[in-house]
């Protein structure tokens, strides 16, 4: 029952490393969401607990944790271009 608890934890992460996307910044905390659902995915598959909300949290953690940082680099590279053209003015 510990591996299903895992599953279901790792599947809520992955959901708001999603959701977190559309945050600007927030994205950072969607970054981090999105290796903690990856982990306990992880955690869950080795407490032998393979199920679909295992498999789901996974492969969103993984797409959390991918848009999340390409999200956030974008968003800190667009706050230092305006900080640039803003000193040079």
């Amino acid at each position: 029952m510990d591996g299903k608890n895992l599953a279901v934890g790792s599947l809520v992460c992955g959901i708001l490393s999603l959701v977190l996307i559309f945050f600007g910044y927030g994205a950072l905390l969607g970054l981090i969401l999105g290796i903690v659902a990856i982990v306990l995915a992880v955690n869950a598959k080795k407490k032998g607990f393979e199920d679909g909300m295992q498999k789901a949290g996974l492969v969103l953690g993984i797409i959390g944790t991918v848009l999340c940082g390409i999200t956030f680099v974008a968003c800190a590279l667009c706050a230092g271009a305006l900080a640039a053209m803003g000193a040079s003015m």
